[in-house]
């Protein structure tokens, strides 16, 4: 026999179910002494599905809660803090350093310009003073990088 796994707790299941080479169930007493009892199998199976059941009653009242909370805020927050995998972030990265290959074999003045605006974010009235040159001309180079990199990928 093995000890059950571990599960959620609350103020109203202050036990803990253990099978070993008994059925045991152990709990804190009012003085919060630890208490150790044995008890029959068919009262250990009963704690067992109260257990479960709670667990699906608990399970049930977070959705309802998490659903009953949403608003526009808490979406964007959930949106902006979602957990990312390791398949997500190995894919991210290896997009990044094959967009900086592509980037990298572009001409000079467009690979130069692509990095202000995309990657310094730069606007194209920043680039075009900085440049000494229209701000038409600035936006044709990177739509002409952009085709660029269409073409290549």
């Amino acid at each position: 026999m093995k000890k059950n796994p571990k599960r959620r707790k609350d103020k109203y299941n202050p036990y803990t179910i253990i099978c070993e080479n008994k059925y045991l169930i152990k709990f804190k007493d009012i003085n919060n002494k630890n208490n150790v009892i044995e008890v029959s199998k068919e009262i250990y199976q009963a704690f067992n599905e109260f257990e479960l059941s709670d667990l699906s009653q608990m399970n049930k009242f977070d959705r309802h809660i998490e659903h009953l909370n949403l608003s526009e805020n808490i979406l964007n927050d959930k949106m902006i803090n979602k957990q990312i995998n390791i398949e997500d972030i190995v894919m991210k990265k290896l997009e990044t350093q094959e967009l900086h290959n592509l980037i990298s074999k572009l001409p000079k003045i467009q690979k130069r310009r692509i990095i202000m605006y995309f990657f310094d974010e730069m606007t194209l009235k920043e680039i075009a003073k900085k440049e000494h040159c229209s701000i038409r001309a600035i936006q044709y180079t990177i739509n002409i990088a952009l085709k660029n990199l269409k073409h290549i990928l």
